[in-house]
């Protein structure tokens, strides 16, 4: 085994290559963040970090474009997972607003390649995307219904929220903006119409 390669993995028994599938997907993910950039993740590096032959990944993963769709979606699982983890004892949807997308400036932050792969353009809508996107557009209208947003185009405020909140990530520092929480908390306020 040379230098910065993994230790060769045992081999599944037949019948079990979805564990193989977990395996590369995990060491996949891992490899994104510590690379820091997409562009700098291979197949074979991923198969390296797997313990695996370069040709054993092909099956599961005929290309990168497939590779990065699939770590997409388990960004947005992420994405899910955390926002909902934050909101879970919040009841009022003002404050849920507030702290969904706190979150998902937080995860930015903490998983930048994995914020660069998300939005890297030319991608398709996922799945997970949309759900994700829906989410907070219904947030936003329980704001409405309980009078605490003008709002009249649920989708296109969450659109430019989400715009401006992922912009906030990417030129934190760059600009004199209030600390972090604070500038969350007026951007939300601003553009989704809090009363």
């Amino acid at each position: 085994m040379t230098e910065g390669q993994a230790p060769r993995r045992q081999q599944n028994r037949r019948g079990q290559g979805g564990l193989l599938r977990a395996e590369i997907e995990r060491a996949a993910l891992k490899l994104l963040d510590e690379q820091g950039s997409p562009e700098l993740v291979t197949l074979r590096g991923v198969a390296r970090a797997a313990g695996i032959t370069g040709p054993a990944i092909y099956p599961h993963f005929p290309g990168l474009p497939e590779l990065h769709a699939r770590l997409r979606e388990m960004a947005f699982d992420q994405i899910a997972e955390e926002t909902n983890a934050a909101v879970a004892e919040i009841t009022d949807p003002r404050a849920e607003l507030i702290a969904r997308y706190t979150a998902y400036v937080e995860l930015g932050f903490r998983y930048p390649a994995r914020r660069k792969l998300i939005l890297s353009p030319g991608n398709e809508v996922s799945a997970g995307a949309q759900v994700a996107f829906e989410g907070l557009v219904g947030v936003l209208k329980r704001c409405v219904e309980a009078g605490e947003s003008t709002s009249t185009d649920l989708t296109l405020d969450t659109a430019l929220l989400l715009a401006a909140v992922t912009g906030l990530v990417e030129t934190h520092g760059a600009f004199p903006l209030p600390p972090l929480k604070t500038a969350i908390s007026e951007m939300v306020a601003r553009l989704a119409k809090l009363t």
